[in-house]
């Protein structure tokens, strides 16, 4: 027999929670999506109209809504390097490392300056700046965006000139991912969903389904919140706990 689920006790009747994994086509291991914030049912439905015949005349009996796909609509508020492949629906490249040098041995030189131009230094988290026009060193003249490596001339005694740029920069590895390879993720879905207080799911949800973010962070103050839409492509297997009762 299952193990019941009984009115008053308290997992019958404290707020849901719920763990959500998910196992790419193609890859070993499945991913946990990271903390659930929110989630909610997203399922797809039609109307089905009942037909019945009486003296003749055909007229509708009842109206039923039937499931045309199921899905999860998950608002997630954790982002770490497998959730940012995710949230781009991108593949995983190798990693890019940037290797660390004193200055002034980082260097650009650039053979006729536009103003109001910026330059990338090709190097991110740059000290030390110096620019130079033939041998003269200028300090004012030109901004810098020392963590984005960019640079920029303002002055008109640098229109035109052949300019000489050196910089530090320190060591660092960049994650690479390569965007958008489709218009969603396909994989292995699993939903574990939990009373708030217990580490026994009430419910559990297992299909093949497709993961598709569908809102983004924005400039909210909540950098690593996004949802995603997970849609069913099979019929989910689905194992519950029995209901209060039974």
């Amino acid at each position: 027999m299952p193990t019941p689920i009984r009115l008053g006790d308290i997992e019958a009747h404290e707020k849901l929670t719920a763990r959500a994994y998910f196992l790419p086509k193609g890859e070993a291991l499945l991913r946990h999506l990271g903390n659930i914030k929110e989630y909610s049912e997203a399922h797809e439905y039609t109307a089905v109209e009942r037909v019945v015949a009486e003296g003749g005349v055909r007229r509708v009996n009842d109206e039923q809504m039937d499931v045309v796909k199921m899905a999860w609509e998950l608002t997630l508020d954790e982002l770490d390097a497998d959730l940012f492949r995710y949230r781009s629906l991108s593949s995983r490249g190798d990693d890019t490392t940037q290797t660390g040098v004193a200055p002034p041995n980082g260097t650009l030189n650039i053979p006729s300056v536009a103003l109001h131009r910026w330059y990338p230094l090709s190097a991110w988290g740059v000290y030390g700046v110096e620019v130079k026009v033939d041998t003269t060193p200028y300090t004012t003249g030109w901004e810098l965006d020392a963590g984005a490596g960019l640079i920029k001339f303002t002055d008109v005694t640098f229109d035109g000139a052949s300019v000489a740029v050196t910089f530090g920069k320190p060591a660092v590895t960049w994650e690479n991912f390569t965007g958008l390879d489709d218009p969603s993720l396909i994989g292995q879905f699993q939903l574990y969903e939990y009373n708030q207080f217990s580490r026994t799911p009430l419910r559990q949800t297992r299909c093949l389904a497709s993961l598709r973010v569908t809102e983004f962070p924005s400039q909210s103050g909540e950098f690593g919140t996004w949802k995603v839409l997970v849609t069913a492509l099979e019929k989910p297997v689905i194992q519950r706990r029995s209901a209060a009762g039974t």
